[in-house]
């Protein structure tokens, strides 16, 4: 599969979850966002840049920050951009644009944003460094910008199981995209690479309880693992399910099924010339 490829399959699989991406059991997307938005430590009258915003949580959590500034949310999906869009007007967040555009090819004029942040979508792209660097190039010089990623046991040991027993199904296991920056040590070689300086790199544990196995699957359904999903045969796809949620069953108690979700949030500044 070339580049071109690989990306047209990971934009029709967001289209397809663009949906369910907000379903209560997936909470570590606005949760993590939050916390995001707090690494850039704003005045609140910025114009802060999110790249592949998704649903918007990001540019949500900055618009709660920034009451005299503005948020450009951009994502190459069309349908994680309506719900973004609905979200928002719905909570009547006035200062959020969202624009329809590749983060590969951001046409912004250069430092256009005070900052930028990027939520789980670099990792996306197979060349991280020239990506990082593309996003500072919209930022002024001595603009921070933020990025965030899993860290390296996140979903252990449910995700284990799960792409164990795709491989039982003859889905062979492809390496996970976020496990290229799901370190300390990568997420700072990565920043530096590109050229950001007094980059610190912080993790997070925003972990909790599924009510049940149940609520494990809408994690797989609505985000990343339910391109694996429509890999197997639609006949298999709800044996696939019952097995799976049997073998998992087993490790909830009485709080719940715990999903572990440790995210690294790394933060860097544009160099001033």
């Amino acid at each position: 599969m070339d580049q071109q490829q690989r990306k047209a399959m990971i934009k029709e699989t967001f289209n397809t979850v663009a949906a369910g991406y907000d379903h209560p059991a997936l909470r570590f997307f606005p949760e993590s966002a939050a916390h995001l938005a707090a690494c850039l430590d704003l005045r609140g009258d910025e114009h802060v840049l999110d790249v592949a915003t998704g649903t918007g949580s990001a540019a949500l959590a900055l618009s709660r920050r920034l009451p005299g500034g503005q948020i450009t949310g951009v994502d190459f999906s069309p349908g994680m951009l309506a719900q973004a869009a609905a979200k928002t007007a719905a909570l009547g967040a006035h200062n959020i644009r969202f624009v329809e555009m590749d983060m590969q090819s951001l046409t912004f004029p250069p430092a256009e944003f005070d900052a930028a942040v990027c939520a789980f979508g670099i990792f996306f792209v197979e060349d991280m460094t020239t990506q990082l660097r593309h996003i500072a190039d919209q930022v002024r010089p001595g603009g921070r910008i933020a990025v965030c990623s899993f860290y390296d046991d996140a979903f252990l040991p449910l995700s284990e199981l799960f792409l164990a027993r795709m491989e039982r199904y003859g889905i062979e296991r492809q390496p996970l995209s976020w496990k290229r920056i799901a370190t300390e040590e990568k997420a700072l070689a990565l920043f530096e690479s590109a050229g950001l300086a007094e980059v610190r790199v912080q993790r997070k544990n925003i972990g909790y309880h599924l009510r049940d196995a149940d609520e494990w699957w809408q994690v797989i359904w609505n985000a990343g693992f339910r391109g694996l999903v429509n890999r197997l045969a639609p006949a298999d796809r709800e044996r696939f399910r019952l097995e799976h949620l049997a073998e998992i069953q087993p490790l909830g108690g009485a709080d719940g099924l715990w999903l572990d979700v440790n995210v690294l949030y790394t933060v860097g500044s544009r160099p001033v010339a």
